[in-house]
């Protein structure tokens, strides 16, 4: 039995539509990773742009870090010289043979930057 122009002309229309089904697909396929993409890149730049922030940050970190040491040790120089003088005084009043009303000196301020536990 031969197939009659109406069976070929079926399956002419059948392949037609399975092939433009197909063409959507694809287009549809397409987009989504077209999609899919734009996301990952605009993601990206949010990261990247985090990082950069992160690093902007962690700078003015160590920046108050440094001034915050720098003002820190002048404290510190100061005590010393404070303590010095103290002790002087105390000194002079033994000397001088006042009661002794022993000018207490600070005890030194704690570092904790020179702490044992730093690395």
């Amino acid at each position: 039995m031969s197939s009659g122009p109406n069976v070929d002309r079926f399956m002419d229309e059948k392949k037609e539509r399975k092939a433009l089904a197909n063409r959507e697909a694809a287009k549809r396929s397409r987009i989504k990773k077209q999609k899919e993409w734009e996301g990952i890149v605009t993601e990206r730049s949010v990261v990247l742009e985090d990082i950069e922030n992160k690093k902007i940050e962690i700078e003015n970190y160590d920046n108050d870090y440094s001034m915050t040491e720098n003002e820190n040790n002048s404290l510190d120089a100061g005590t010393l010289i404070v303590n010095k003088f103290l002790n002087c005084m105390n000194l002079y009043k033994k000397k001088l043979g006042i009661p002794d009303q022993t000018l207490e000196t600070p005890a030194p301020t704690f570092n904790p930057w020179q702490s044992q536990f730093r690395h």
